[in-house]
């Protein structure tokens, strides 16, 4: 049996024996399978897009796993892609030695890491998830939690199991990525999930990928208010502190559009080769607007009432506009490119290609 198919062999544990880069999935990236907030999340998260269903639960005790819990599951994936670059056995059902864990993502080793990691694991074990991802479309959606069967001890470590859903998709190696190691300290749940949406989207296409901010919004599952999370959008964007790309606001739609690039600063190998074509699947609505790069976003400092108004978003209005074609690329006018639109939607068709 090829490495990439020993997981499917039962009763048998994969034991995790060195040093890993952190892997995440192209199907986690960029939808809202984890919580963004720091503090417990009960509410359930209901997403469709494109026949695309995810629904994610979260138990009465431990809440939603978030973001940070998910630092685990790339951990393991780093780890499990490891072993099949090597030509090594894999299973879904791992042991591990935190310290291992600890090293790799830059936790400090102390009682303080231990607790943050039974937290994660418990959360992660307790969390249901429902989706139609890589279901065909007559069949019912894929249920299951991203861990079970945990245990943590001194003496044997962690053991665990991951889910079929999961492994299918860490051991298929065109799904999945490498992260930028800054990615690990970032503190702001939004600027993790946007990075991620970047790296999946935007890769190392020189021009970029452009968003509609309420789709964005919609598919971060966030709680937040619309007008608030486009605050906090507006905060990342001038703080420009996601590595490997920047981000501009972008004006000419409600609420508008935000447009990611990469920069030269990302230290991630660029082993994934990127496709400019867009998927014929990608998530994706782009309203016509001037490229806008944020000055400085006023947040209110009182809680947020629905009744009251948000305080104005400053820009600098140095403004270069842009045609919009069918896919939502940008193109300078009035140089732009006659029949890309058409050539786009042809290659989609042919090849089906898709971008990380």
């Amino acid at each position: 049996m090829a490495p990439a198919d020993s997981w499917r062999e039962p009763d048998r544990r994969f034991v995790v024996s060195g040093p890993a880069s952190p892997r995440d999935q192209r199907d986690l990236m960029g939808r809202p399978f984890f919580a963004l907030a720091r503090r417990p999340r009960f509410e359930p998260v209901h997403y469709r897009s494109r026949q695309i269903d995810v629904i994610i639960r979260a138990s009465a005790d431990e809440g939603m796993a978030t973001i940070w819990d998910a630092d685990v599951l790339l951990w393991l994936a780093g780890q499990i892609v490891e072993a099949l670059n090597h030509g090594r056995w894999v299973s879904r059902h791992i042991r591990f030695t935190p310290w291992q864990l600890f090293q790799d993502l830059g936790w400090a080793d102390g009682a303080h890491q231990y607790r943050r990691l039974h937290g994660a694991l418990a959360s992660l074990e307790t969390t249901r998830v429902a989706t139609s991802l890589r279901t065909p479309h007559d069949w019912p959606a894929q249920s299951f939690a991203w861990i079970s069967d945990m245990r943590m001890s001194r003496t044997e470590g962690v053991s665990l199991t991951l889910p079929i859903w999961f492994m299918e998709g860490v051991c298929d190696r065109s799904r999945v990525l490498t992260l930028d190691p800054a990615y690990f300290q970032l503190a702001s749940g939004l600027e993790r999930w946007l990075y991620r949406l970047a790296r999946r989207h935007a890769g190392r296409q020189k021009a970029g990928w452009t968003f509609d901010v309420a789709d964005l919004h919609a598919r971060s599952g966030s709680l937040t208010p619309l007008r608030n999370f486009m605050i906090d959008i507006g905060t990342t964007v001038r703080r420009q502190s996601i590595p490997g790309y920047d981000f501009w606001l972008v004006s000419g739609g409600k609420p508008g559009v935000l447009r990611t690039v990469p920069t030269g600063r990302s230290t991630v190998p660029g082993e994934n080769h990127v496709d400019p074509t867009v998927a014929s699947d990608a998530d994706y609505t782009v309203g016509a607007g001037a490229e806008l790069p944020l000055l400085q976003v006023q947040k209110p400092a009182e809680p947020f009432d629905s009744k009251a108004e948000i305080s104005p978003v400053t820009y600098i209005t140095n403004i270069i506009t842009y045609y919009v074609g069918d896919f939502g690329l940008f193109a300078p006018l009035p140089a732009a490119r006659l029949g890309y639109a058409k050539k786009a939607r042809e290659a989609v068709a042919d090849r089906g290609a898709g971008v990380p």
